[in-house]
């Protein structure tokens, strides 16, 4: 060996048996919390759903009582969209007036076709309740005889 040359083992770095250590504590992290992110997520996009749809709702029966254009104003709830629309029904609605809003594909909504808000006194053609789930838990919207909108 030559004199003044020493070789120095440096300790920096990680060993293989600290990292597979690393590694699995933070696949075991994960394995139990992305299951509650997911239903987390989940839960948000159906309440998120829930207020739009609300939303909508007092749309069309504000409308109604103001009686814009003098003709009432309905939601229907289509399959991938709602539409806010203004007429008695919605086979005969003026479709320039329609405001279309988009649904999350992921909620399922049970509910007649359509709800109609009669001009002036905004009372709803129809009663009963809309049902938004999403496959683990269930949201409910009332609409009573007297155009309240309960949630």
């Amino acid at each position: 060996m030559k004199a003044g040359v020493l070789k120095h083992k440096s300790g920096a770095g990680f060993t293989i048996m600290e990292l597979v250590i690393v590694i699995g504590i933070f696949a075991v992290v994960l394995a139990f919390g992305l299951p509650i992110g997911l239903d987390s997520y989940r839960n948000y996009l159906l309440t998120s759903e829930q207020r739009n749809l609300v939303s909508i709702l007092r749309r069309a029966e504000n409308l109604s009582l103001a009686n814009n254009g003098g003709l009432p104003h309905g939601v229907a709830l289509g399959e991938g969209q709602y539409v806010l629309y203004q007429g008695s029904s919605y086979a005969v609605r003026n479709q320039a007036f329609d405001e279309n809003y988009p649904r999350v594909s992921s909620v399922a909504v049970s509910s007649t076709p359509e709800i109609n808000f009669l001009n002036l006194s905004a009372m709803p053609s129809v009663t009963g309740t809309i049902v938004l789930s999403n496959g683990l838990r269930s949201l409910t919207i009332t609409v009573n005889d007297q155009g309240a909108i309960l949630w």
